[in-house]
């Protein structure tokens, strides 16, 4: 080969002479300059794993990978893995169900096919180390695990019922593009002659900011758009009535993270900016960090409208518990607190945006595209169908991506510039910019008669909402609703209320509040149990809600299972107790315990509308076809 500075690359067989940086990043390359996105990146720091590939055999992380380290080896990615071994690794993903939103799952069977390429016969405990350094937050691992020893002959295949019977395994449909590589996330895409987008941050938990000389800071080529620059409502929020969000701030930031400026242009020069040096003057204020200083008298109020920092309060009550509580043969309290908690999904938020004759069209991921299209028209001026939002794969969300992120950005480069734009948030970003789930601070009291009937509980607790509302209302009012668990109490009062501080914004994370109050309920059952000298099991058993039971919000329930799948727990839990003891008897030092909990939970806005519309028709040939939306606008509280 000629020298030209070229460095050469066999990728998948096929010979690439490329010129670039020697310390650019082999995931760069893949996916940039070939084109191979079915390399995932997650981290940027060879801590997911997502994209894992195969560099002389040997599992690598791309996104630690110098092109120079790469120089003349074998490169083989998931689009290359079609030898014996990768094709029953991918059809043994499917048949086992191991590939759920897909973005770590071409690191996994770029690391299981290393693997078993060495040993054949691998056993779990390798399978398992194999697997050790590619993360999934949504299986368990457990399914891709099996589905690596089936390969290896470790373990007996799939057995379920085949066909249309009941309990057939039925593989995913989305589940082929998952496994070969070819399922587009956000950030797989990228539109010729597109501008990269990227936002400067707030490192203020609150702060009041001037900028400096825009103009003079931005090089040839690149934009800087803020706030004046958006054409409509500089609100957005989940729930309209509450909706107080900027997609830009105006003059103060409320939380660190907050986006005050938008910069886009050619990506070999926005890449190499220093946002660090953009020219904003930031005026620090005293932030609200806890609970206690957002509620105490005299406090700064981070809206204006919300007395006390409050948000929000959700309210149930039946019956009289301060009477049923003064004269109760049992009585048990409990305090509990609950942190931040971060999705930390695979794939942070990406997505490209450009124009189809006057509609903006916006690709990203999201788990809402109907409420991203009515949030992005209201910033931008523009009625909703003039506002296309197209749902890339979303490679883990848990909630936190109901929220619109990157969306407003896109679509405001592209409406002032004409030009496509992409961006991708970095992990930092991700993680310093979304929802999280609500800490809590709950307090409640229970009580039980002598036959270890509940006669009362009481519960009282503050959620820490953040800077911005987001799914903050349905926390409060979801929670007092589930407080009780599955059981019936007859007399309860509960109040949950959303507060407003600086920190991060609380928002939905798979239960909306309901985990948190769960482990109130359930720890105060087990205090309540042991004080009144019941058998956990037993106390849960005997309080079950039952078919024409009312929950403390007065529906009559038919079809109720808590009872019976709390009966069949019996045997097991009588085996495990003695289990305990047994070794508790034998050791000293670390000691083995037995839980029991239960949970249960709504679908839906709690006391919140979820309206949609339904059509149903037979075409021509005699097919059912249906479509379901919801409905414009969302729903408003009355």
């Amino acid at each position: 080969m000629k020298d030209t500075g070229a460095i050469r690359l066999t990728v998948n067989g096929a010979r690439h002479d490329m010129i670039a940086p020697p310390g650019r990043r082999l995931s760069a390359v893949l996916r940039e300059d070939l084109g191979l996105t079915g390399t995932k990146v997650g981290c940027d720091a060879g801590d997911c794993g997502a994209c894992t590939v195969l560099l002389d055999a040997e599992p690598v992380c791309a996104c630690l990978t110098p092109l120079a380290r790469a120089a003349g080896g074998e490169i083989t990615t998931v689009e290359g893995l079609t030898d014996e071994t990768g094709t029953r690794l991918k059809a043994a993903f499917l048949r086992h169900g191991a590939a759920q939103c897909g973005i770590c799952t071409p690191g996994m069977l770029m690391a299981a096919a290393a693997l078993l390429r060495r040993d054949p016969s691998s056993d779990r405990a390798a399978v398992e180390d194999a697997l050790g350094g590619v993360l999934c937050r949504c299986t368990g691992y457990a399914k891709i695990v099996d589905a690596v020893l089936d390969v290896a002959g470790q373990d007996r295949p799939v057995t379920a019922a085949t066909g249309a019977a009941v309990g057939a395994a039925i593989p995913r449909l989305d589940g082929g593009p998952k496994v070969d590589g070819t399922e587009s996330y956000g950030a797989d895409l990228f539109p010729a002659g597109a501008l990269l987008v990227r936002v400067v941050r707030s490192p203020h938990f609150a702060a009041r900011f001037a900028f400096g000389d825009i103009a003079a800071w931005a090089p040839e080529g690149v934009r800087v758009f803020t706030a004046a620059d958006l054409p409509g409502e500089n609100r957005f929020g989940t729930i309209p009535p509450f909706a107080d969000q900027p997609a830009l701030a105006e003059g103060c930031v409320r939380m660190r993270g907050e986006v005050v400026a938008v910069v886009a242009g050619p990506p070999e020069v926005v890449e190499g900016l220093d946002l660090d040096r953009f020219p904003v003057e930031w005026m620090p204020e005293p932030p609200i960090l806890t609970l206690d200083d957002a509620r105490a008298a005299g406090a700064v109020q981070l809206h204006g409208s919300r007395e006390g920092n409050i948000l929000i309060a959700g309210r149930v009550r039946c019956g009289d518990p301060g009477a049923a509580l003064d004269g109760a043969e049992v009585v048990a309290e409990v305090a509990i607190e609950t942190p931040f908690v971060e999705h930390a999904y695979i794939e942070p938020e990406a997505g490209a945006a450009w124009m189809e004759g006057g509609v903006l069209v916006i690709r990203a991921c999201t788990q809402a595209p109907m409420m991203d299209r009515d949030d992005t028209a209201r910033l931008l001026g523009l009625p909703p169908e003039r506002v296309r939002i197209i749902p890339a794969a979303t490679g883990g969300g848990f909630g936190s991506k109901l929220d619109i992120t990157l969306q407003p950005y896109l679509g405001l480069v592209t409406l002032k510039t004409g030009r496509p734009c992409r961006m991708v948030y970095t992990r930092r970003e991700s993680m310093a910019s979304t929802t999280k789930r609500h800490p809590a601070r709950l307090r409640a009291r229970a009580a039980a008669d002598a036959a270890g009937r509940l006669v009362a509980m009481t519960v009282d607790g503050d959620f820490d909402t953040g800077a911005y509302a987001s799914w903050g209302p349905t926390v409060a009012v979801r929670v007092p609703v589930h407080a009780s668990g599955p059981f019936r109490v007859p007399n309860y009062h509960a109040e949950a209320r959303a507060v407003h501080t600086n920190n991060p914004i609380g928002g939905a994370f798979r239960g909306f509040g309901v985990p948190q109050a769960a482990i109130l309920q359930e720890t105060l059952f087990d205090d309540l149990a042991i004080r009144g000298g019941f058998d956990r099991l037993a106390f849960r058993r005997v309080n079950a809600l039952r078919d024409g039971d009312r929950t403390v919000c007065g529906q009559r329930l038919q079809g109720v299972g808590i009872g019976a799948c709390l009966d069949a727990l019996a045997e097991p839990w009588r085996d495990a107790l003695a289990r305990a003891e047994a070794f508790n008897a034998a050791h000293g030092g670390v000691r083995r315990g037995v839980g029991v909990a239960s949970c249960w939970y709504g679908c839906g806005n709690t006391a919140l509308p979820n309206p949609s519309t339904i059509r149903l028709g037979v075409t021509a040939e005699g097919r059912i076809r249906l479509h379901q939306r919801p409905i414009s606008g969302r729903g408003r509280i009355r």
